[in-house]
């Protein structure tokens, strides 16, 4: 059994995340904790409800929602019965076992799942604590399950963790837009870290979803304004735009402002990680289709942008393990677009700005071909074992956190 466990400041966001997983029959809610009967006909405003009667109890406790994945080897067919049992144990075992739950089957992937939904502060206004609870209590919990019932040890399944394939790209027509972008954005919210819209949209162009200013004159784009839109497999908007402000998460241009200044301790801390890693790759790559390719080989996903005639004029390195989007310049002069152009003879050394590509040719990018007049290149997510804090980023860096000043305490005057 493999445990995936998370932590956001929305539990509707989550619940809507499972709702909607049940609205396109994809998921059953089969088993509950706290709650009446007739749960299942509760809607996502009355089950946060529940939850929130506990959260309220702790206002200073912002991040308190949690969502953990329990993934069982292809092929373990376990009756529902079962399936609680284990949840109830495991829930037990890492110190929530009187929270009010939710158990959630799902069967959009190769394997059998469950997601359980829970709050971290207990009947006492107190908060359960989370920190290094993949590696302490779960990992505990976990191997003592898989002994107790018979479960396939996570070490022997082929896979450690569900792969990003398995929340998927949102394709245009085939589903619900709002919903699905809905899903995505709370999903990258949660586990990414971007500082720039630039490194948001790399992000989100690998689940099919871009975020939208407006043109520069547009008065979208004066006053502030950001749509969603779903992205079909060349790049191009499709459909109709939808309004930041109309999502529960709220992912407005001002509250991504917010983000990108509480990512940037985070991005710190993980820049040499991903430099180094993409230099290894830059090093052994002779041209840019090799290196995007070599690149996704390893979990990094290049999003290169390009002008209406076709001049690349941005990258963005997408590095799903450490679950960050880092501006190519960021890294270093050699890993942005000009430097890559220059690199692999697109423009002659020392020309000023990106050659056009010429009408006709192909370029190859992450698999993906753009001919004639390309837009954005948009790549696809690889199929990756993920697991629980598989990023290094733990919290502030040593000296970077700000201290809170005490009420009495008056600043002192230069």
């Amino acid at each position: 059994m493999v445990v995936r466990i998370s932590t956001g400041k929305s539990i509707q966001g989550v619940l809507r995340y499972n709702e909607s997983k049940r609205n396109q029959s994809v998921a059953q809610l089969i088993g509950s904790q706290g709650f009446a009967k007739g749960v299942e006909n509760l809607t996502v405003n009355q089950l946060a409800k529940r939850f929130e009667m506990l959260t309220s109890l702790n206002s200073r406790t912002k991040t308190n929602a949690v969502h953990i994945s329990l993934n069982f080897a292809p092929g373990e067919k376990l009756p529902e019965e079962k399936l609680n049992a284990i949840s109830k144990s495991y829930l037990d075992k890492i110190g929530f076992g009187d929270q009010p739950y939710l158990v959630y089957q799902h069967q959009d992937a190769g394997h059998p799942h469950l997601h359980l939904v829970t709050v971290n502060i207990n009947r006492e206004g107190k908060r359960i604590e989370t920190h290094n609870m993949g590696r302490n209590q779960s990992e505990v919990a976990r191997k003592e399950i898989e002994f107790e019932f018979g479960l396939v040890p996570a070490e022997k399944q082929q896979r450690i963790g569900p792969s990003l394939q398995e929340l998927g790209r949102v394709v245009y027509g085939r589903e619900t837009s709002k919903s699905s972008i809905n899903t995505v954005l709370n999903h990258v919210w949660a586990n990414y870290v971007f500082t720039s819209l630039g490194e948001y949209n790399g992000i989100l162009s690998g689940f099919g979803i871009t975020a939208y200013q407006g043109e520069k004159d547009s008065q979208r784009y004066q006053r502030g304004g950001l749509v969603y839109h779903v992205l079909d497999d060349k790049g191009r908007m499709k459909g109709v735009p939808i309004k930041a402000c109309s999502f529960y998460l709220k992912p407005t241009l001002k509250n991504l402002e917010r983000k990108f200044l509480m990512d940037q301790g985070k991005k710190e801390q993980l820049l040499e990680r991903v430099k180094a890693k993409v230099s290894g790759i830059l090093s052994m790559s002779n041209s840019l289709d090799q290196f995007s390719q070599n690149l996704k080989k390893n979990g990094v996903h290049l999003k290169l942008n390009h002008t209406q005639e076709g001049k690349i004029f941005g990258a963005t390195y997408v590095d799903h393990v450490h679950r960050i989007g880092i501006k190519g310049s960021d890294l270093g002069k050699e890993f942005g677009a000009h430097g890559l152009a220059e690199r692999f003879g697109l423009i002659s050394a020392g020309a000023k700005g990106p050659k056009k590509l010429p009408i006709g040719k192909e370029m190859e990018t992450d698999g993906l071909s753009i001919r004639g007049n390309p837009t954005q290149e948009v790549g696809v997510i690889p199929d990756l074992p993920l697991q629980f804090s598989d990023s290094p980023y733990k919290g502030y860096p040593p000296g970077k956190r700000k201290k809170k000043r005490k009420k009495n305490d008056k600043p002192s005057e230069s």
